[in-house]
C-alpha cells in the first residue's frame, strides 16, 4: 500500500464512481480498477461495494478512508511547507458554515487569517448544519460551525455559543419590544426547511404550547425568508446573524419572544482526522477570536459565549 493507492482510493470513495474517479485522476478506468483490486488483495478485505448505482465504501473501506485522508492531508501540509521553504502553517483547510452564521463570520475570518497566516488557503463551504456534519464525518471538511451537535466518535465537538432566535417581520408590523408565543403562532409563518435547527426549535416550542399555526412556505434560503417577511407575507424565526444586515438597512425588524429565550447551541466541530493539523488548529484559533470580536463590537447580538456564562451552582457536600 502506497500514497498513490491511498489517493486513488480516497477519490473513488469521494466521487462514488470508478469512472468519474478515473477521469478526475487522469488515468484509465481499467487501471484504476486494478489498483483497487490490488489494494483489497493486499489488505485481505473488501473495501468497496460496486453496483449499478455506483461505488460505496464498506465498513472497512470507510475506516481506511478516514486514515487515508489523515495521511494525505499530512502529506499535503509537508509538501506545501517544503515548496515555500517555511515552517509557517500552510496548506488548504476546508471549513463549513450554516448559511446564517456565514453572513457574520466568513469574511472576517478570511480577513484575519490572511493577515496572520497568509500561507493557509481556505475553502469556504456553506450548507445546512446536518449536511456539514456529514461532510465532516466523511473528511470532506476539516472543521465547521454546527448547531445543537450530538456526540459523534468521528468528531471533536466544542460548544462555543448560545444564540437567541428572534421573530422577523416587515417594518410595517406594529412596533413592539417583544412578542408572545401566541402572537407568533398567529402570524402566517415562513420557516426554514427540515431538518434546520431553527425549524426544529420553532415547532418544538409551538407543540409544547399546543398552538396551531399556519405554514405559508418553507425554504432553506435565508434571503427568501427575509424578502418574504420584508414584503409583509408573514413572519419567520431567525438568529440575529441572519437578518442583522437587513435590519440595519431598514428592511425588517427582529422581535424577541417573551418569556424564556428560544436559543440554539453553536459548536465548533472538527474532523478527528484533521484535528491535529497545524493549519486546522490555526484556523480554529482565529475563528474563535473572530467570534469574540464580533460579539464584543456589537456586530453579533443575541449571543453569549459559553466561557462568559456563570458556572452552574454546585451541590452542597454531605457532612
Amino acid at each position: 500500500m502506497d500514497i498513490r493507492q491511498l489517493r486513488y482510493f480516497a477519490k473513488v470513495v469521494e466521487l462514488g464512481n470508478i469512472t468519474a474517479a478515473a477521469e478526475a485522476l487522469f488515468i484509465a478506468q481499467p487501471s484504476l480498477s486494478q489498483h483497487m483490486a490490488k489494494l483489497e488483495s493486499e489488505l485481505g478485505v473488501r473495501l468497496l461495494e460496486r453496483s449499478v448505482q455506483g461505488t460505496t465504501a464498506t465498513a472497512m473501506g470507510d475506516l481506511l478512508y478516514r486514515h487515508a485522508r489523515t495521511i494525505l492531508r499530512q502529506m499535503e501540509d509537508a509538501q506545501a511547507a517544503i515548496r515555500r521553504g517555511s515552517d509557517a502553517p500552510s496548506g488548504r483547510v476546508a471549513i463549513g458554515f450554516p448559511t446564517s452564521t456565514s453572513r457574520i463570520l466568513a469574511v472576517p475570518l478570511l480577513q484575519r487569517l490572511r493577515q496572520r497566516y497568509p500561507l493557509i488557503e481556505l475553502e469556504l463551504v456553506e450548507a445546512s448544519s446536518g449536511d456539514l456534519v456529514g461532510q465532516l464525518a466523511a473528511n470532506r471538511l476539516a472543521l465547521a460551525v454546527t448547531m445543537n451537535a450530538r456526540a459523534d466518535p468521528r468528531l471533536r465537538i466544542e460548544p462555543v455559543i448560545d444564540e437567541e432566535l428572534f421573530v422577523v417581520v416587515g417594518t410595517d408590523h406594529p412596533a413592539a419590544a417583544s412578542m408572545t408565543v401566541e402572537a407568533f403562532a398567529a402570524l402566517p409563518l415562513l420557516l426554514p426547511t427540515h431538518p434546520n435547527s431553527v425549524r426544529v426549535a420553532a415547532e418544538a416550542l409551538l407543540q409544547e404550547r399546543q398552538l396551531r399555526f399556519t405554514l405559508v412556505a418553507e425554504t432553506s434560503a435565508v434571503e427568501i425568508l427575509i424578502l418574504a417577511a420584508e414584503q409583509g407575507l408573514g413572519g419567520t424565526l431567525l438568529p440575529a446573524s441572519a437578518f442583522a444586515l437587513a435590519e440595519r438597512h431598514g428592511r425588517v425588524r427582529g422581535i424577541a419572544l417573551q418569556g424564556r429565550p428560544l436559543t440554539r447551541e453553536l459548536s465548533l466541530s472538527l474532523s478527528v482526522s484533521a484535528a491535529y493539523s497545524p493549519a486546522v488548529q490555526c484556523v480554529r484559533e482565529v475563528l474563535l477570536r473572530v467570534m469574540e470580536e464580533e460579539i464584543a463590537q456589537g456586530r453579533w447580538s443575541g449571543v453569549q459565549l459559553f466561557s462568559d456564562q456563570p458556572a452552574p451552582p454546585r451541590a452542597a457536600r454531605q457532612p
